[in-house]
């Protein structure tokens, strides 16, 4: 399996939504990053592009694949 390189971290930022769901609202995005993390049951404020994924049930690897290009 061929590992592919990924520009950015690990952890999705708001900014991270904002080019996801194609909204120019800051406070939106971080409202739904807050809304996620609080229904993952996380105190503290990162969560990871799995766990965007997982919890939107959205495919990873196409996910990564747009952030990367997109980022």
């Amino acid at each position: 399996m061929e590992k592919k390189k990924f520009k950015g971290g690990m952890f999705i930022t708001t900014r991270d939504i904002q080019i996801i769901t194609g909204t120019v609202n800051d406070r939106v995005a971080r409202r739904e990053h807050l809304n996620i993390r609080d229904a993952l049951g996380k105190k503290h404020g990162r969560i990871t592009i799995k766990e965007y994924c997982d919890y939107w049930e959205i495919d990873l690897a196409e996910t990564l694949e747009f952030l990367s290009n997109n980022r």
